[in-house]
């Protein structure tokens, strides 16, 4: 199993919490659109359903976009802290 930093965690699970609420509330939202705009029910729950799977897809592709940068990220502090460390010892 990876390590994972408590602030990654956090950071991953508070976007996975955003992403469920805001899927939820534009799947909604579009279908009650979709019936002020009188479209039949079956039309308006796929429309919603539709923009509830896109907003999910966007958020889970967002999340991991994040943790690969956190990776990258760590993985260069590390590189670049051992080459200052090379660099710091004397030479002969």
């Amino acid at each position: 199993m990876t390590d994972i930093s408590s602030s990654e965690f956090r950071l991953n699970s508070a976007w996975r919490a955003f992403g469920r609420s805001t899927a939820a509330g534009t799947g909604a939202l579009t279908a009650l659109l979709s019936l002020i705009a009188g479209v039949p029910l079956a039309t308006a729950c796929g429309r919603g359903a539709l923009a509830l799977f896109g907003v999910l897809i966007l958020t889970r592709i967002v999340g991991r976009a994040l943790e690969w940068l956190a990776r990258v990220e760590d993985s260069d502090v590390r590189s670049y802290g051992a080459e200052a460390a090379e660099s710091s010892e004397p030479r002969s």
